[in-house]
């Protein structure tokens, strides 16, 4: 290390000025103790549950010893390698190839780079405590960069207190606009990369709304500044949260249709409130974390489906959607878990702990056999905060217990336990926090959804035009004539239709795959469709009875509801009872009308 470095610091160098084969090269420059060193590549990284073996990428490694000749590195399993170190400075030298574009990953090329550290950044096992440096050398011409790491006189160079901090920190690189605000006297960054028809003005002040909202929820603001990196890339989506930053992907068109831009803002929601849920607020095994294996947690519901319900809490809260709007978010969610038959298998606890081999790695059967802890624990939150509301007569809900269990959890500088949450749960809402969480996370198959709307004078109706006839089946988006998956209970399953059926004719009419749901769409509920396939290569007639096709689930008022109800639905929607609810201007995005395409 440099004379007068620290040398208890890890200090990483990641040069970014070639771009070719998308390679990112990295210095490692570290002082371990005497002995038997094992440097390892994180195989997964918190906030995605699944085995990625960021190890793949590496394409070379070498380690040196301070005087600059190379030593001996062996690898000792997929992500390890092992080195005999003198006590003295090492440094390791290592390519990564970082070409995949989504949030769990790294990306770079002459445009941006966008590092996911738990992608590009190796350990020594046994000193992730330590601080470390990162010092990024720019492509030429770039003059920009975003990170929620502490800064330094330098602007390229960056610190972390420990890996964990380190791999929770993305960065951005490159030309991208970066728009700056402040709210409760904390700044904000917004790194937007990429051209796009956004509305960068209103975009960042619809941002500091979900912001405020959400600090008024928690009444705790845990940063001194927090960074939204969004990458606005054709095609891609998703989220991931960090320690004080988000890094978010989004497709750069569509902004101007309002309910395309309220899905990339709950995105936004969403990941922002993971602040306080699940980045402190967490179950006892997520942190610190070990990066070597899977790591298990039965709160998942509570992790990631809670943040699913404050995600449409606070687009309410800050005015962004309408009730109308808030109402359908939450009963589209409920659509999808009655027509998920997984719900039937598993319970919101065994969703979470097997998230691992299941809801991260979903196949054909996957909607048969799995209920995603978003869906059930948004759900979960829902029937809870309008029982705590109905309970206590709006003296609480389940803000109370989030900022009840923040305080004793977080607070004192630990993780939580399904039975803190249950205590917590039961101080809100007067006793019942035990028999509550039996019904409602350990307890597979339906949740009472009708009887605890009607607390808030809310009803369920499903809305369609017509009744429709359906299979129950969905089509393979690659393959559009391949069948994807069969709904079990439904006509297709019924009668013996299997994944990866060609349908090849309907009623001995050719039908191809463009012409398929208007086919279908000619007949009407139990009447029987001759559907001929191909199986194996094997032609194959199957009668299949149609079921009919489930509609637009809603919430609707019950004009029959009493003062108490009314009172409670005021309180939980943020919206007066007599506003109504106007359904006719609400529509789904483009990605749940996608994904939930039966035919």
């Amino acid at each position: 290390m440099e004379k007068g470095s620290n040398t208890a610091e890890i200090q990483y160098t990641v040069d970014a000025r070639d771009h070719r084969l998308n390679n990112l090269r990295v210095e490692m420059l570290f002082r371990p103790p005497r002995g038997r060193v094992e440097l390892c590549m994180p195989v997964w990284t918190p906030g995605a549950y699944r085995v990625e073996d960021f190890a793949k990428h590496i394409v070379e490694i070498d380690a040196f010893n301070s005087a600059g000749r190379r030593i001996a590195l062996e690898k000792s399993d997929k992500s390890s390698w092992v080195l005999n170190a003198d006590g003295r400075d090492i440094t390791v030298k290592y390519r990564v190839h970082a070409h995949t574009i989504t949030v769990h990953h790294s990306f770079f090329d002459d445009t941006h780079l966008t590092i996911n550290g738990a992608s590009v950044f190796l350990y020594a096992r046994g000193m992730e405590s330590q601080p470390a440096t990162v010092r990024l050398i720019p492509h030429d011409g770039w003059n920009v960069v975003s990170t929620g790491l502490r800064h330094t006189e330098d602007k390229w160079t960056f610190r972390a207190e420990n890996y964990d901090t380190l791999v929770d920190s993305p960065i951005e690189a490159g030309n991208h606009e970066s728009i700056h605000f402040k709210c409760m006297e904390k700044d904000h960054e917004i790194a937007i990369y990429g051209s796009s028809t956004i509305d960068t003005r209103k975009f960042a002040s619809d941002v500091e709304k979900i912001v405020r909202a959400q600090i008024s929820i928690m009444k705790n603001v845990p940063y001194e500044r927090y960074v939204f990196i969004y990458d606005l890339l054709p095609g891609a989506s998703g989220g991931l949260e960090h320690l004080n930053s988000t890094h978010c992907l989004a497709d750069p068109f569509s902004f101007r249709i309002r309910e395309e831009y309220i899905a990339k803002l709950s995105t936004i929601s969403h990941e922002f409130f993971h602040l306080w849920n699940v980045k402190r607020l967490r179950p006892v095994p997520l942190g610190p974390f070990d990066y070597s294996k899977e790591v298990y947690t039965k709160l998942l519901w509570f992790s990631e489906g809670f943040t699913s319900y404050y995600t449409y809490i606070a687009l309410r809260k800050a005015r962004i959607q309408t009730p109308a709007e808030f109402m359908r978010s939450n009963a589209r969610t409920a659509e999808i878990f009655l027509q998920t038959p997984g719900r039937n298998y598993q319970s919101a606890e065994e969703s979470s702990f097997d998230t691992w081999i299941k809801f991260y790695r979903p196949d054909e059967n996957t909607v048969n056999s799995v209920i995603s802890y978003y869906t059930k624990g948004q759900l979960i939150g829902m029937l809870l905060d309008i029982h705590i509301i109905d309970r206590t007569g709006g003296r609480r809900r389940l803000d109370d217990v989030m900022r009840l269990l923040y305080r004793k959890t977080y607070g004192e500088g630990k993780g939580f336990t399904e039975e803190d949450f249950i205590e917590s749960l039961s101080e809100v809402c007067d006793g019942d926090g035990k028999t509550l969480y039996r019904k409602l996370v350990a307890s597979r198959g339906d949740l009472p959804l009708a009887r605890y709307l009607a607390l808030a004078g809310l009803e369920m109706k499903w809305h369609s035009e017509r009744k429709a006839a359906c299979l129950g089946i969905r089509m393979s988006e690659n393959s559009p004539e391949i069948v994807d998956s069969v709904i079990e209970g439904m006509g297709a399953a019924e009668a013996g239709v299997l994944p990866g059926d060609e349908i090849i004719a309907v009623n001995g009419m050719r039908a191809k795959a463009r012409e398929l749901k208007n086919r279908i769409a000619e007949f009407s509920p139990g009447e029987n469709i001759r559907l001929t396939v191909s199986r194996h290569g094997l032609m194959k007639d199957i009668e299949v009875k149609a079921s009919e096709k489930p509609g637009q689930l809603r919430f609707v008022q019950n004009q029959k509801a009493g003062e108490r109800q009314r009172r409670n639905y005021e309180k939980w929607s943020y919206s007066r009872w007599k506003e109504g609810l106007d359904y006719d201007k609400v529509r789904d995005p483009a990605s749940h009308l996608k994904r939930n395409e039966m035919l």
